[in-house]
């Protein structure tokens, strides 16, 4: 969903960014009103009526950040796209009754949005808030706009409340039951009922020809297998040290190695990266796996190890836990870190071990593995 976007304003100090595909929303929704036999007036009413709309998605997006950033969680970005928008959170709320409140943030802004239409259309339209004239042609008629703002408000609430990810009704409905529960678990039993709601939906769109039905099945099947594992191995980072994926043994490299060594090992697939050390046993670097791919796509076999070294890495102890390290994995951009415990080196760890350990966390169904079980 979120690929390739363009920031187009900065709100509240966060960036607003609008995904390409959303150019494309405005050609659809033309086609539409042409498939449906409206004037040129009446598709650019519902053209109208998409950006409206729009900015409708935007407050709803901001009512999450700005609930979110009272509770001292900040928001990455917001990014719209044609099947919605997302609030780009930089942490979950640790408290259960905050990512609640949160959650309900962007339904609270639709349902302000609505009442106040509601109000307004009551005490001096004409119509109230229904629609007149043909349901295929609404927008020819320009009193039909309001009403219409009103029930869009009222779908959105209703759409985003499906207790299912990435809706915002799957969050309301994680958060009362990690009030019970560990998030972990809520998580995995909230994913597994969104997930159900979602093969519900592909079930009935086959059925019925909505293919946009199907669609959002999907979407919703995958994105709560994603909240599952999400959440699942950034508990295990909090939990995990960094001697449960400590290496004992490694390759070492010596200063006047021949490069040629390093490109062997590589080759060999089972490690890529490794510590030097100089003849007194001495750590004096890192030779990083790219380096060692650019000596041998240049020939250079014979020259030493030293001449590819970095000199940048730092050590870390064994009971650091995991989310520290990655994080300082990704501040640094190492690829092996060396962990000392009282000044004596133990052993290595690297981003393979990291990875293996993250992918072996619990996950939710998944599309390949429904198929290994009923294909």
């Amino acid at each position: 969903m979120l690929g390739q976007s363009v920031k187009i304003a900065t709100l509240f100090n966060i960036p607003l960014k609008v995904h390409w595909t959303f150019a494309f929303f405005f050609v659809w929704i033309a086609y539409i009103g042409y498939q449906m036999g409206m004037d040129m007036a009446g598709i650019a009413t519902l053209c109208g009526f998409a950006i409206v709309m729009f900015f409708c998605v935007v407050l709803h997006e901001l009512g999450h950040s700005l609930t979110a950033a009272h509770y001292g969680v900040t928001t990455k970005d917001i990014i719209i796209s044609p099947i919605g928008g997302v609030a780009r959170l930089s942490k979950i709320p640790e408290k259960p009754m905050q990512e609640l409140l949160i959650a309900i943030a962007g339904p609270a802004v639709n349902l302000v949005i609505a009442v106040l239409l509601f109000v307004g259309l009551s005490l001096f339209g004409n119509q109230g808030v229904g629609l007149i004239g043909d349901p295929d042609k609404i927008f020819e008629l320009p009193s039909n706009f309001l009403p219409a703002l009103f029930w869009l408000n009222m779908a959105l609430i209703v759409f985003n409340m499906i207790p299912a990810f990435p809706m915002d009704g799957g969050r309301v409905f994680r958060a009362l039951l990690a009030m019970r529960l560990d998030r972990a678990r809520a998580t995995r039993i909230a994913g597994r009922v969104g997930q159900l709601i979602a093969i519900s939906f592909a079930f009935y769109g086959f059925a019925s020809g909505d293919y946009l039905l199907i669609f959002i099945g999907a979407f919703v099947f995958i994105s709560a297998a994603n909240e599952s594992r999400h959440v699942h191995a950034d508990q295990r980072l909090v939990k995990g040290k960094v001697s449960d994926i400590l290496r004992g043994e490694y390759t070492t490299m010596l200063l006047s190695d021949p490069i040629s060594h390093a490109i062997e090992k590589v080759r060999e697939g089972l490690e890529k990266d490794f510590l030097v050390f100089d003849a007194w046993g001495s750590l004096r670097g890192v030779l990083h796996e790219e380096f060692i791919r650019e000596a041998e796509k240049q020939a250079e076999n014979g020259q030493e190890v030293r001449h590819y070294l970095s000199q940048h890495y730092e050590s870390v102890g064994p009971n650091l836990d995991l989310k520290q390290l990655l994080q300082i994995f990704q501040r640094q951009g190492y690829s092996i870190i060396p962990v000392y415990h009282a000044d004596q080196m133990v052993g290595v760890v690297d981003r393979k071990g990291l990875t293996q350990f993250l992918n072996s966390t619990p996950k939710l169904w998944t599309l390949k593995n429904l198929r290994s079980k009923f294909g």
